[in-house]
């Protein structure tokens, strides 16, 4: 529960003076089938009597002495089987007492007036305020098209605040919309919308003949209990989109799972594993062909995230030395809005956002020594994280060469090093290589007889009367190779 300005609380019920809650609950079209109440100081209860069903509401309120309803939360897209005991989780409390301001619309996509609309865009509609989602329907969210009305689902996304309406297939071309909100919304604390909201919108002509629609962009990948919603910007051209999906960065058209016909610019990928990271690029295409994989994004599905988003950056797959400034990041972040974008940078200072990406080339400042990158990420509402950290060691210099001692024996020779050095990343395993041609230009020429961290080597069954060559190399950790004596 919150209320602005308020302090950190210990016991809500005791600092807010909330002493009972009531709780509804409501089917989607807004009729109550159940309803419950219990003491403010249990924070928590059990509705009893609740049928059997899908997309249910839960309405509760907190009354404060002489002021009935001052809090209110809600929490949707609530199933129920028959039998089963099932768990709302938890439902945040607003503040509403003195809330005497009707909501209003406060931005649309497509905005008034707009033209070229992508045929497969999604209607939206973002409020002024926190909505109480079971007033926000087909009934009260309408698309027309002249006196046409338009087939579709609308849903309400509360971490955003804002409606959507989904056509159920692309929308004609070359055709002025209306879209309208009833004054049967309403926000949290119950006022309605003062008046009637309608914009109007033109969509896109009809695609030239082999004309390809562009990758898409604006690519959110958003977390829920066993599933990740995928959400991009609608693309001119397009009239349907492929996801591709894999369990691994580096997802393109031939290494992911294929999910086609898509016809709106967002899906929902459920009956995944909790915790467990995805990664997904998206295509859109026409009948005259398919376009590049998008940039690639990542999320996690949580079972109940009421958290701050989560992140991580990580270099070279976790490795811990690098012989080169050239790295390549995995950036993760689990979000239940979605993450839109990402600062990265080699300094605990963000300078610069850019679209997330779950995959990224980075380079590291020169010099050899510990390098640390450091990420911030941005969700979808405009919240962002603090900074996650990865370090790596660069290390760019061969180790410093020593010497080698070869003493010949019957049928063998009995090689010893010594000397070698690096002071950075240190020295992983030497190479032993030979000829009987001459000396080995280096130890990635001749012929290798021994890779290893010991100091010396017996090269046995050796032919009397042959001159071996012999060069040995020291590898440090971060895969530099020193020239080698011999």
């Amino acid at each position: 529960m919150s209320r602005a300005a308020a302090a950190t609380s210990v016991n809500i019920c005791m600092d807010y003076g909330i002493t009972h809650i009531n709780v509804r609950v409501v089917n989607k079209s807004g009729v109550e089938i159940a309803a419950g109440d219990w003491s403010c100081e249990l924070h928590a209860g059990i509705i009893q009597n609740v049928p059997a069903g899908a997309d249910y509401t839960i309405r509760i309120t907190g009354t404060v002495t002489g002021i009935p309803n001052a809090w209110r939360g809600e929490k949707s897209g609530i199933s129920v089987m028959s039998g089963v005991e099932t768990s709302a989780g938890l439902i945040s409390m607003t503040y509403i007492g003195d809330d005497n301001t009707p909501p209003f619309v406060d931005s649309t996509n497509p905005k008034p007036e707009a033209t070229g609309v992508p045929a497969t865009s999604t209607i939206i509609a973002a409020f002024s305020e926190k909505m109480a989602a079971s007033s926000i329907n087909d009934s009260t969210f309408r698309l027309n098209n002249g006196a046409t009305t338009v087939n579709g689902s609308v849903v309400y996304d509360s971490t955003r605040g804002r409606a959507e309406f989904h056509p159920s297939g692309i929308l004609s071309y070359s055709t002025t919309y209306t879209a309208t909100l009833t004054t049967d919304i309403e926000d949290m604390a119950g006022k309605k919308m003062a008046s009637v909201y309608e914009w109007r919108f033109t969509t896109e002509d009809q695609p030239l003949p082999g004309t390809i629609p562009e990758a898409p962009a604006g690519l959110i990948a958003a977390s829920g209990n066993s599933q990740i919603k995928i959400a991009w910007d609608a693309v001119p051209a397009a009239s349907f989109y492929n996801v591709y999906r894999a369990e691994n960065t580096g997802v393109t058209k031939t290494t992911g799972t294929k999910i086609s016909g898509i016809t709106s610019p967002s899906y929902t990928n459920t009956n995944l594993i909790n915790g467990k990271n995805y990664f997904y690029v998206v295509t859109a295409g026409n009948g005259f062909g398919e376009s590049p994989e998008s940039v690639e994004v990542a999320s996690a599905p949580v079972l109940i995230d009421t958290n701050p988003p989560s992140g991580s950056v990580i270099i070279n797959d976790k490795a811990f030395f690098t012989a080169s400034t050239d790295v390549n990041l995995l950036l993760l972040s689990t979000s239940p809005v979605g993450i839109s974008q990402m600062c990265i940078s080699n300094t605990p200072a963000c300078s610069s956002w850019e679209p997330y990406t779950s995959s990224r080339l980075w380079i590291l400042p020169p010099g050899d020594g510990f390098k640390v990158v450091f990420a911030w990420f941005e969700e979808s509402n405009g919240n962002r994280t603090s900074f996650f950290v990865d370090d790596i060691l660069l290390d760019s210099t061969p180790p410093v060469d020593g010497m080698l001692t070869v003493t010949a024996g019957v049928g063998q020779s009995s090689l010893s090093w010594s000397g070698f050095a690096d002071v950075t990343s240190g020295i992983g395993v030497y190479k032993l290589v030979y000829s009987t041609n001459g000396i080995p230009d280096s130890c990635s020429s001749g012929t290798q007889i021994y890779s290893g961290p010991e100091t010396s080597y017996i090269h046995s069954g050796l032919i009397s009367g042959t001159t071996y060559y012999y060069r040995v190399c020291a590898v440090d950790n971060a895969g530099n190779v020193s020239a080698g004596v011999f």
